[in-house]
Parts: C-alpha cells; sequence; structure tokens
C-alpha cells in the first residue's frame, strides 16, 4: 500500500514523540536544565524540550550579530571589503585573535572580523560590531524584521561579562541575551532557506559556520566521521564549580540530503565539562538518528 500524506505525517509526529522522550531521559542524566529543538530546514513540525525557555545565549550571539552586519552589507550601509577601526573600548583580551594583533593593528576587514568572531568565537569582534551596528535596538528590529521571537541580544561582550562577574546563579534569571531554542531554530532555517540574507551573505556566512573550531565535543561529539555541521558554540566557564551555561546551536547535513538544524542549550549545571558537552552530543545524535 502506498504511504500517503496522512500516513506520513503520522509517522513523522511519532518519530517526534520518541526523540522528546529520548531527549528527557538523557537530559536526566545531569543536572541543570537541557533545552533542545530541532527541525529539517526546508519546514514541517521542529521537535522540542523546553523549547520556549529561555538560556543564556553566550557566544551563540555571536551569530545573530554576524547575520545582522551582513544584512547592512546587503543594504549598502557597509562593503564586506571595508575596513572597521577596532577602538580601544573594543579590546577583549580573552579569547581574540584580534586583540592579540591591537595595537599594531587597528583597522581589520570586516569581512575576517566576521570570519574570526564565528569561527573563532573572537570577543573584539562582538564589542567592535555591537557598537557600529547600532546596539539593542537595532538588534531588536532585525529579529522583528526576521520574523525570529525568542531571541535577545541586548549587551556587548564587555557589559555582559561585567554583570554576570560574581552574580553567575543570579544570570539564570537574567532575561537579557537570553534565546529559546525554538527561536534559535527559527533563525537557522530562515539563515539557511535565504530568507535572512542576501544569497552572497548566505553562502558567506555558512561556510564560516561550518569552520568553526570550538568545541567540536558537542553536536559534533558521536555524529559520524565525516558529518558536516554549520554551528556556533558559547560557553561560560565555570566559577565556584558552577557552569552557568553550555550551548552549541548549528545545521547538521544528513546522508539522506536534508539539513537539519539544531540548538541546545545546557544552563545552571555543576558537572564537568566533558559530562556537560556528552550531553550536547548525545541529544544531536539522537536527533541525527530520528531525521535520519
Amino acid at each position: 500500500m502506498p504511504l500517503t500524506r496522512r500516513h506520513w505525517l503520522l509517522a513523522l509526529a511519532a518519530a517526534g514523540r520518541d526523540l522528546a522522550s529520548e531527549w528527557r531521559r538523557i537530559a536526566r542524566s545531569t543536572d541543570g536544565t537541557v533545552g533542545a529543538a530541532a527541525g529539517v530546514v526546508g519546514g514541517g513540525a521542529v521537535v522540542s524540550l523546553h523549547g520556549d525557555e529561555r538560556f543564556p545565549l553566550l557566544s551563540v550571539c555571536k551569530l545573530p550579530i554576524a547575520m545582522h552586519m551582513l544584512a547592512l552589507v546587503d543594504e549598502g550601509k557597509y562593503r564586506i571589503d571595508e575596513p572597521v577601526e577596532v577602538r580601544p573600548e573594543d579590546v577583549v583580551r580573552s579569547v581574540s585573535p584580534i586583540a592579540e594583533r591591537w595595537p599594531a593593528e587597528k583597522k581589520f576587514p570586516l569581512a575576517e572580523m566576521v570570519d574570526l568572531m564565528v569561527a573563532r568565537s573572537d570577543n573584539t569582534a562582538v564589542e567592535t560590531f555591537f557598537r557600529i551596528g547600532g546596539g539593542q535596538p537595532a538588534m531588536e528590529e532585525r529579529f522583528r524584521q526576521w520574523r525570529v521571537a525568542g531571541m535577545r541580544v541586548d549587551r556587548g561582550e564587555r557589559q555582559a561579562n561585567l554583570d554576570r562577574k560574581g552574580h553567575e546563579r543570579e544570570a539564570l534569571h537574567d532575561p537579557r541575551d537570553t534565546a529559546t531554542p525554538t527561536g534559535t531554530v527559527e533563525l537557522l532555517a530562515r539563515l539557511f532557506r535565504g530568507e535572512a540574507l542576501s544569497a552572497p551573505s548566505t553562502e558567506r556566512l555558512i561556510a564560516i559556520l561550518k569552520s568553526t573550531t570550538t568545541f567540536p565535543t558537542r553536536i559534533k561529539g558521536l555524529l559520524p566521521p565525516g558529518t558536516v555541521v554549520a554551528h556556533k558554540t558559547g560557553s561560560s566557564g565555570v566559577v565556584n564549580g558552577f557552569a552557568l551555561a553550555t550551548n552549541d546551536s548549528g545545521v547538521v547535513f544528513l546522508p539522506n540530503g536534508k539539513q537539519l538544524a539544531l540548538s541546545v542549550y545546557l544552563k545552571g549545571s555543576t558537572r564537568s565539562d566533558a559530562e556537560r558537552d556528552r550531553v550536547i552530543a548525545r541529544i544531536a545524535k539522537a536527533a541525527y538518528d530520528a531525521f535520519v
């Protein structure tokens, strides 16, 4: 008997329920709160666990900031090869290839800064782009334009770090610079469908996301060797045995030709770095298996 559309949709719904159940089982193996969402880029149902709960973005914020800067390029407000001045107040010494070259170099091509910010999580690039891109009001308007709910970028890198310092546990309840898993998946899907940026900017950013070097032990950790993942990670580090957030969001290229948008957040955990990464890897592997 041929598979009707109704039977196909019922099968997809059942697979989604099975995946959500497996995610809940994995989440019970750790402390803190696990949030996850996954859906095929081309459309269809999104499976989620705490999908509408807010989680600290941390460096995952670099994805929408990069998209915003490329949108400004598409709008003619900047050139992709334009030299961007890095001011002293932009320089963040932690995790920043740009800071290592500053002040010997004070201007950097916009394209290179986007590349370093996403692929190598450069914090100086975040600070600079947040300043020249119009800050929180511009990001809020951009999310509205993209029709992406559940995502906020409110502060630059330095201010966010200052606000969290000594208040890591309280930061769990701060709505600033947060996202929901379903909102993150929607952002990824719009990017990969070409609905957020021009074709050249979309192609550029996807290539950069594929070249991400940070934390291959998360989404990529348990996937078959050679699986292509275009993603952005985020990490708070551990303060007094407490990790505010451990994140990874991106698109997994499946062997059946589909693209799977996947976002995994883990907040408020006291487990080791390896254990937290392993939880994200298990969530990703379960999603991979379900959607393949």
